[in-house]
């Protein structure tokens, strides 16, 4: 790609995941020649994705708010807090999940390869706001787990000891 891409702060698609998180795609996985995928997510609290596995690593930078992250180690997963200039980098593969525990919270998530923009278009419903509805919207399960299917992204079960 060599074309310069610019999106502002008040641009980018939005699409409502699981209900209640707004996911801002600010550079798309086909502006990068599918080289990275950037998304702003806002969460309100006690929101974000149960354990899963991506086919992408997924790098987070906390912008607001606070999250605890969980992730896989030794097959379990281990809980970390994280709070505004945190990062944090998973590997392809590598369990994790992540909610919110502030008020309301927002992480930029860079994915390499490009592609969780498109996940989260499939899997998701657009939205004009960049806020969370309140209260939380029903969301199409089926339509949910079809793109979990197609891009890849599985459900991690921990290791029972």
């Amino acid at each position: 790609m060599t074309q310069a891409i610019f999106t502002p702060a008040s641009g980018g698609q939005s699409n409502l995941m699981l209900g209640n998180i707004v996911c801002t795609t600010m550079l798309a996985g086909a502006h990068s020649g599918s080289e990275l995928t950037m998304v702003i997510c806002t969460c309100p609290k006690d929101t974000g994705p149960g354990p899963h596995t991506d086919p992408w690593r997924e790098s987070f930078l906390v912008l607001d708010g606070e999250f605890e992250f969980h992730l896989e180690q030794a097959g379990k997963l281990v809980p970390r807090g994280a709070k505004p200039g945190d990062v944090i980098s998973i590997p392809a593969g590598v369990g994790h999940a992540f909610r919110a525990t502030s008020e309301t919270a927002r992480v930029l998530i860079l994915s390499v390869p490009g592609g969780l923009d498109a996940f989260f278009a499939e899997a998701g419903k657009p939205i004009t706001s960049k806020m969370p509805p309140q209260p939380a919207q029903a969301f199409d399960r089926e339509r949910f787990e079809a793109a979990t299917q197609k891009y890849e992204v599985k459900r991690f079960e921990p290791a029972r000891m």
